[in-house]
């Protein structure tokens, strides 16, 4: 019969057999996973997002520039006040992805969208108004500042004919993103499915990868439609026209409400010589297609 001295002996050896094992699993795990990150399918979502969060910068800067014209834009508008905001998340949530923390990611990208609604709402409701008169309507019980439901009161000029269904995706990205602030039942019922595949945080797959930078890019979009809504069609037509719709590799042309904010200005004369074959390539460009089950 083994003594208490000699069972607990034993017992330590197997625990340390087990963590051995466990150690062994989990560098074989992060070895085969550092080669998918290597890989040349992921390397290509990564190059994508970090562009799409560069292209966000940039385009708000230009956004701010080519409004500097019309001042009380300038001095009394929440929008420019809150570009550096919306930058410092879409970063955030790029250094996130780059790390493997997906999901801290889709919280940064609810605040965005919370954000850009309700500036551009306070921005549309008080235009004629001072900054501090501004301020004082954002902060009152008018703005429902933790959702974007103000999204549907926005006039979205540059989308008259997809209204609707643009202001229902702005909804269904928010309430995807909300699913990963609060512990939901969809996100437990995902974590679960995750465990169960051997997937744990920091392993992302391709098909994760891939979902997360597409969501990335519709809120960005998200951000731009609603800047381009803000400073309104007369300084979007300046930036779109013989400017930005001569890139091709400006990712924005990726989503069709780009597009459809591109089309409103066909009419300009400069487009003219070009026109078809503009339309052409502008189709081309779409990645992300409109879903028509918003509308």
């Amino acid at each position: 019969m083994k003594s208490p001295d000699q069972k607990v002996i034993e017992s330590e050896t197997l625990i340390l057999e087990m963590m051995k094992e466990a150690r062994k699993e989990r560098e074989a795990k992060a070895e085969e996973h550092e080669k998918l990150r290597n890989s040349e399918e992921y390397q290509k979502e990564l190059t994508f997002l970090k562009k799409t969060v560069h292209d966000l910068i940039q385009t708000l800067k230009l956004s701010e520039v080519a409004a500097s014209r019309w001042v009380h834009f300038t001095e009394h508008y929440l929008l420019p006040r809150h570009f550096d905001e919306l930058v410092e998340a879409a970063i955030t949530a790029q250094l996130a992805i780059e790390n493997g923390a997906l999901n801290p990611a889709r919280r940064e990208l609810r605040y965005m969208l919370e954000v850009a609604v309700n500036i551009a709402f306070v921005d549309e409701q008080k235009g004629k108004e001072t900054f501090d008169e501004k301020i004082k309507f954002f902060k009152s019980k008018h703005v429902k500042k933790r959702n974007v439901d103000h999204i549907f009161e926005l006039p979205l000029r540059l989308l008259p004919k997809h209204k609707a269904i643009f202001a229902n995706s702005v909804r269904d990205a928010w309430v995807k993103a909300t699913n990963y602030v609060h512990p939901t039942k969809r996100r437990m019922d995902e974590k679960l499915a995750l465990r169960e595949q051997g997937i744990i945080i920091g392993m992302e797959s391709i098909e994760m990868m891939q979902s997360i930078v597409a969501d990335v890019h519709e809120v960005c979009t998200i951000v731009m439609v609603l800047a381009f809504e803000t400073i309104g069609p007369s300084f979007t037509g300046d930036l779109l026209v013989d400017n930005l719709d001569q890139f091709d590799d400006w990712l924005f042309n990726k989503s069709e409400f780009i597009a459809l904010i591109d089309s409103y200005f066909d009419y300009k004369h400069e487009r003219q010589h070009r026109l078809e074959s503009h339309a052409e390539r502008r189709q081309n460009l779409v990645k992300y297609w409109i879903n028509q089950t918003d509308a």
